[in-house]
């Protein structure tokens, strides 16, 4: 598949940093989320990496990191370059039980939790990843436990987005822009779209799928694809962004009780693929 340039540009100056600072700590570099579900790639998207390393980074590498990491912003402001350092072996068995790993999330870099150290990043790693460099992802060990991601994903459900759901009633301004549409109907979309077919999506994916599925919220579907996807064409909410909160709020609720209602993963338990 062909990366857009600044794709490219990105990952090779983070590679060839790498080398010239820390020789042989990159084994692989490879990259999930939107971009590994047909290229998909839009203005607001982030990079989303995960390099492998031939060992555990010790506080050295640590630091040069941290100074790769800040140099790459500098170069590129835009789009944030988000992601974390494994190993191989971190890859093949449960993302629970990953240590604290160095990673970057919005220019912030530190060691610690990182927050797409889970079941969701390793699945599109296995099946939608791309490899930048090392070992063709086909041929890399990564685990995956359907009934674990299932599970994982109603609880993200049932904490975090109901929790957002709950804030939107008392920040009416924050939820009425067209970036809470985007973030908040494509978002919990996602979730819900695994639940219900078993398989990852990108945001827009599960927008698309999500008018097909929730027809009765055509208008305020097509206004988070198109804040995502063209944020210069016009909106149907112009005249009431209250609206805009109030149907988010409607479909929202809606979706995210369905995911909750949601059977357990028809597919099969751990998966290791070799």
């Amino acid at each position: 598949m062909e990366l857009p340039d600044v794709v490219v540009a990105v990952c090779h100056g983070h590679a060839s940093l790498l080398d010239e600072q820390v020789p042989g700590l990159l084994d692989g570099l490879y990259l999930h989320g939107s971009l590994g579900f047909g290229g998909e790639f839009h203005g607001g998207s982030d990079i989303d990496f995960v390099a492998v390393t031939s060992r555990r980074p010790t506080a050295s590498d640590v630091e040069v990191l941290r100074g790769v990491h800040a140099e790459l912003a500098r170069r590129w402001p835009e789009p944030h370059y988000d992601g974390f350092y494994v190993t191989a072996a971190d890859l093949a068995g449960s993302p629970d039980v990953v240590p604290d790993v160095p990673g970057v999330l919005h220019q912030w870099f530190d060691v610690g939790t990182h927050s797409d150290v889970k079941r969701i990043t390793w699945r599109e790693l296995r099946d939608h990843g791309i490899t930048v460099r090392g070992t063709p992802l086909d041929d890399l060990a990564v685990w995956s436990d359907d009934a674990a991601l299932h599970e994982a994903t109603r609880q993200d459900l049932l904490t975090y987005w109901r929790s957002q759901l709950e804030a939107m009633e008392h920040h009416p301004r924050e939820a009425s822009l067209p970036q809470a549409a985007e973030w908040g109907a494509l978002g919990a979309a996602r979730l819900v779209h695994l639940l219900r077919t078993g398989r990852p999506t990108s945001k827009s994916g599960a927008g698309r799928w999500a008018l097909e599925a929730y027809p009765a919220h055509r208008e305020l579907l097509e206004e988070a694809l198109r804040v995502r996807e063209q944020p210069d064409a016009p909106t149907t909410y112009a005249a009431d962004p209250g609206r805009r909160r109030r149907d988010l709020v409607a479909f929202m609720t809606e979706v995210i009780d369905d995911g909750l209602a949601a059977g357990p993963a028809a597919t099969s338990g751990g998966e290791l693929r070799t």
